[in-house]
C-alpha cells in the first residue's frame, strides 16, 4: 500500500518534466517559423530593391532621414534666397530739353559706356530744331545712378517715369519646374537603358523628346528673364529748348504797308469770286437776253421804217 502513492508522485513528476519539454520545443520553433518568415521577407524586398539599385549595397535606414534632412535644409536656403534676391525687371523713360540736341545725346552714350551699358538705339534727326531719341541698357545695380546722371544732360527734365516688375516667382516656379522636368528625362533614360522591346524604347524616345523639348522652353525662358534683371532699359528723349517768338513793334510801317496789300488782294478776290459765282451761276440768262435783244431790234427797225 505504501508503494502506490510514491509510484503516483514519480508519474505525476514525469508527466510535468515532459509538458515542460514540449513547451520549451514549441517555443523555439514559433522563434524559428518567425525569423524564416522575416527572412524572406527582406529577401523579398532585396529582390524588388536589386533592379533600381543596379546592384548597389542597400543604404542603412538612417541615410533616408539624413537625405530628408538635407532636402528640408536647401528648401529652407531657397526660400531665404527667394526672400532677399528679388528678380526685378527695371525699365524707365526719360525726356529732357537741352541746348544742343546733337552734344547731349553724345554725352548720354559715353554716360551710359562709363557705367558698363551699351546703347541699343540712336536716332538724331531734323534739319532746323533737332531732336534725338535713345535706348540705352546698363546694369540693374547702376540703373539708379545712370539716370542721375542723364537727368542731368538738359536744362529742363520733361518727362521721368520708373517702372519694376517682381518676376520672383514666375522665375522660381520656372526652376521648380526645370528640376522636375530633369528628373523625369534621368528617370526615361533609366527606363530607356533597361527597355526589352523595340515598341517600348520608341515609346520612352517619343516621351524622351516631349520632355526635352519642355525643359528647352523653360531653360531660355529662365535665360531672358536673368538677361532682363541683370541689365535695365532707359528710353531718353531729348528735344530743343522752346524759345519764345521775338514780340513785334508797336507800330511798323513795313507792316502797315503788307496789311494794306493783303486786304486789297482780298477785296479783289472776293470780287472775281462774285463775278465768277454770277456767271456760272446765270448761263441759262443768256439765251433769254439774246431773244430780248433781238426782239428789241426787230421792233426799233419797224419804228423807224414810213
Amino acid at each position: 500500500m505504501e508503494t502506490r502513492p510514491a509510484a503516483t508522485a514519480l508519474a505525476a513528476g514525469a508527466l510535468l518534466l515532459l509538458a515542460l519539454v514540449l513547451s520549451a520545443c514549441g517555443e523555439r520553433g514559433g522563434e524559428a517559423s518567425t525569423s524564416g518568415g522575416l527572412g524572406d521577407g527582406i529577401s523579398m524586398m532585396e529582390d524588388r530593391a536589386a533592379p533600381r539599385s543596379g546592384g548597389e549595397a542597400d543604404m542603412p535606414s538612417s541615410g533616408g532621414g539624413e537625405l530628408a534632412a538635407a532636402q528640408t535644409g536647401a528648401s529652407d536656403e531657397l526660400s531665404a534666397v527667394g526672400d532677399f534676391d528679388r528678380k526685378i525687371v527695371k525699365t524707365a523713360e526719360l525726356g529732357v530739353r537741352a541746348e544742343r540736341v546733337r552734344d547731349a545725346a553724345a554725352s548720354a552714350q559715353r554716360i551710359v559706356a562709363d557705367f558698363g551699358g551699351s546703347v541699343l538705339s540712336s536716332r538724331v534727326e531734323g534739319d532746323g530744331p533737332v531732336s534725338a531719341a535713345l535706348v540705352l541698357v546698363v546694369p540693374s545695380p547702376e540703373f539708379e545712378a545712370a539716370l542721375d546722371e542723364l537727368r542731368g544732360l538738359g536744362q529742363e527734365v520733361t518727362t521721368d517715369t520708373v517702372r519694376g516688375e517682381d518676376v520672383t516667382e514666375e522665375f522660381v516656379d520656372l526652376e521648380s519646374r526645370e528640376r522636375n522636368l530633369l528628373a523625369a528625362e534621368a528617370s526615361l533614360l533609366e527606363l530607356y537603358d533597361r527597355a526589352q522591346s523595340v515598341n517600348a524604347a520608341l515609346a520612352i524616345e517619343r516621351e524622351l523628346a516631349n520632355i526635352r523639348g519642355q525643359i528647352e522652353q523653360v531653360q531660355g525662358r529662365i535665360q531672358y528673364l536673368e538677361d532682363r534683371t541683370a541689365s535695365s532699359r532707359i528710353s531718353l528723349s531729348i528735344e530743343p529748348v522752346a524759345r519764345p517768338a521775338p514780340e513785334p513793334p508797336a507800330w511798323s510801317p513795313a507792316r502797315v504797308v503788307a496789311r494794306s496789300w493783303d486786304a486789297s488782294l482780298a477785296v479783289l478776290q472776293a470780287l472775281a469770286t462774285v463775278v465768277l459765282s454770277a456767271l456760272v451761276f446765270g448761263w441759262w440768262l443768256v439765251p433769254v437776253l439774246v431773244a430780248g435783244f433781238v426782239w428789241w431790234r426787230r421792233r426799233a427797225l419797224r419804228s423807224v421804217r414810213p
